[in-house]
């Protein structure tokens, strides 16, 4: 008898051994994307999550962000049940500056920013459909990030989605809404020309920036595996471990944040004149709360690429910083009105304006003057957007 004892609690511990080095292991990618160059990648910790604990953790995700158009977040509609990442999105009236809205919703996004890596996760979209998009998204932030590209063009926003799921969208070739079937894996990119920024999207440059993906299945019935690899020269999407699509890599070099959020879409919203405006008469309860699950996202990093370094926030590089001339060569200053500004750096010039002024500070107008001189809902205040509503309010419009 106690012999047996002994041969149990042997294999006891064996089995509990092995379990602990199993979960200690490095995770590897679904497929055999990683075949041709293994020793040319690292697991980015620092990037991934399991989702595996009883709150977000916030060092990590940045679950309060600023809001965008009709799309309004808030920190409580992000959070962690049965081991997943659950963004919800839920029916509630509120007002954003002088814009009426109707829901609210859920996001997270790294603090920290990475250029090139495999990024994969695991998701299952929400149950309703249309009006909600379930979306992976990478995209770089910031009025200091510009990357001039080999074509000459200077590059000044960067976004890859990696999914957007259950869009419902109006297709013009087919002449009817899309099916929840219609997976988009597009890519978004800013340019600076004249000194103006000039949007190249999906339906504008189909041939550099839309992919579309008419899957086999159902997103809202059970979770897949998503995920992209960004390279120098090519932006390569896989679903499930199967290459799907992929674009050159024209203009997606600049450090990006990793980014998962639930976005509100047609029928509760619209565009005019290539704005999102809420269409508040078609607000229901009916469907709501519904809520995206992420299991895990998981990133890798190519350490054979040098990292691009982000000029403004945290920043990830593997790169080792060079001491030359030019790194400390002062850069002149430019004048108020030809740069693009955030949120954040709108409202600390706005602060120290009216702290000069004497003024008593009142940060909710602050941040409806930024809402409505946004006109294109970018989350940027650039410079004319800036100077075209300092000038309508000098003319008393």
């Amino acid at each position: 008898m106690k012999n047996n004892f002994f041969l149990i609690a042997s294999v006891v511990f064996t089995l509990a051994s092995t379990a602990a080095l199993s979960l200690a292991e490095t995770p590897s990618p679904v497929g055999d994307v990683f075949a041709s160059n293994p020793d040319s990648w690292a697991f980015a910790s620092e990037f991934s999550d399991e989702f595996d604990g009883d709150q977000v953790d916030t060092r990590k995700w940045n679950i309060d962000t600023e809001d965008w158009g009709t799309w309004s977040w808030e920190p409580e509609n992000a959070f962690l049940s049965d081991g997943s990442l659950k963004l919800q999105m839920v029916q509630q009236y509120h007002q954003r500056g002088n814009t009426k809205l109707a829901y609210k919703s859920g996001i997270a996004r790294t603090h920290q920013t990475i250029t090139y890596g495999y990024f994969e996760a695991r998701v299952k979209g929400c149950e309703l459909f249309p009006g909600a998009s379930p979306a992976f998204w990478l995209h770089s932030k910031g009025e200091d990030n510009r990357y001039t590209a080999k074509d000459g063009e200077t590059v000044a926003y960067s976004e890859i989605d990696i999914i957007e799921l259950q869009q419902g969208e109006w297709n013009a070739e087919t002449k009817e809404d899309n099916g929840v079937d219609m997976i988009d894996c597009n890519l978004h990119n800013v340019l600076i020309k004249n000194g103006q920024r000039q949007w190249m999207r999906p339906n504008t440059h189909p041939q550099t920036n839309k992919n579309e993906y008419h899957a086999s299945f159902d997103p809202r019935d059970d979770y897949h595996v998503y995920s992209v690899e960004n390279n120098k020269d090519f932006v390569v999407w896989y679903i499930d471990g199967k290459e799907i699509a992929r674009k050159p890599n024209l203009y997606w070099h600049l450090p990006m944040h990793v980014t998962l959020s639930l976005g509100l879409r047609r029928p509760f919203e619209n565009y005019v004149n290539g704005q999102r405006v809420a269409v508040l008469e078609k607000t229901t309860e009916e469907g709501f709360p519904t809520t995206m699950s992420v299991d895990y996202v998981r990133v890798w990093r190519n350490t054979s690429l040098t990292q691009p370094r982000s000029t403004s926030g945290k920043q990830v590089s593997t790169a080792k910083k060079k001491n030359s001339a030019a790194a400390t060569k002062p850069v002149a200053k430019k004048p108020s009105g030809e740069f693009d500004m955030s949120k954040d750096e709108f409202i600390a010039m706005e602060k120290a304006k009216w702290e000069k002024s004497g003024w008593t500070w009142n940060q909710a107008k602050v941040e409806a003057n930024f809402a409505e001189l946004d006109t294109n809902q970018d989350g940027i205040a650039s410079g004319l957007e800036r100077q075209t509503w300092f000038a309508k309010k000098k003319a008393g419009n």
